[in-house]
């Protein structure tokens, strides 16, 4: 029993990770339209006044700023961003749970039927935290986020267990 709560420690702990870089990334794509918008529309305005002949070019940047700023709110990158903090800072919590009793499971302090007990109430409360944000957003595997995540999280244990 020790060896599965220590892997739903280490699966948590992965989670954070990987929901942390997600949430980065997600940021920086919204970042990127944000301000491709901004640029694009400002910048366009003053260089279709001084290259005239070249209007037709900055006219379609303009109308594609605009298209991306009246859509941006469906990309999912924005909605992303506002269910990924809490969600991250809720699982940090339960992680921090999870970590403090783990001493107390790997020094024998419980018995098994009480580790199977802890287990299922931690797993518990990870379903509701899920549901709770991704309830209507669907995060589509990343190899290359989960690769990146777990890579911090052999760190993460090599320095600190």
């Amino acid at each position: 029993m020790q060896k599965k709560y220590w892997s739903y420690l280490v699966q948590i702990k992965a989670w954070i990770y990987y929901l942390d870089i997600y949430a980065e990334k997600s940021f920086q794509w919204d970042r990127r339209i944000k301000v491709f918008g901004a640029v694009a529309s400002s910048s366009s305005i003053a260089a279709w006044t001084i290259w005239k002949e070249w209007s037709y070019i900055w006219g379609v940047i303009i109308a594609v700023s605009q298209v991306l700023t009246a859509i941006k709110d469906y990309f999912p990158f924005g909605r992303r961003l506002k269910i990924l903090k809490p969600f991250i800072d809720e699982l940090k919590i339960l992680y921090i749970k999870i970590e403090y009793d783990w001493f107390k499971v790997a020094e024998g302090e419980v018995t098994e039927k009480e580790i199977n007990q802890l287990l299922f109430d931690y797993k518990k409360q990870f379903s509701e935290i899920e549901s709770k944000y991704l309830n209507e957003e669907i995060l589509i595997e990343n190899l290359e986020y989960r690769n990146l995540a777990d890579q911090k999280v052999t760190k993460y244990f090599e320095n600190n267990f």
